[in-house]
């Protein structure tokens, strides 16, 4: 699956692209469809945008709406937690809380597999 811009451009023709900005949007629109007491992993995503995950953890590192986006819903293939940061400050203990809030349980760092979606579309 492929995620493409398409831009108007001064002169009313339309213009096509694949750019950071694309991708950051691409990944965002993703977050907003993980339900409410889910989680899926970094690696799913990638998948679906054809990237490598960790492209996936540093567009979610950069976000600039946590909460609002919902990066806390996304975790190690392995269901692990992984990080958490906000405003360049890594907060772990705030997506565990955030989970935890959501109804999302965890054990040993670990999300059990009945809170994680292994196919998001």
């Amino acid at each position: 699956m492929k995620f493409l811009c398409i831009e108007e451009t001064s002169d009313g023709t339309l213009k096509t692209s694949f750019t950071e900005e694309c991708f950051r949007e691409a990944v965002k629109t993703l977050l907003m469809i993980i339900p409410l007491g889910k989680v899926t992993s970094y690696s799913k995503i990638a998948k679906l945008l054809e990237t490598h995950p960790r492209n996936i953890a540093k567009t979610l590192k950069d976000n600039d709406e946590p909460i609002i986006t919902p990066c806390h819903r996304v975790v190690y293939g392995n269901r692990l937690l992984g990080g958490y940061t906000i405003k360049g400050k890594p907060r772990p203990d705030l997506k565990k809380k955030l989970l935890h809030l959501e109804g999302v349980k965890i054990s040993n760092n670990r999300i059990p597999k009945e809170f994680f979606i292994d196919e998001l579309l």
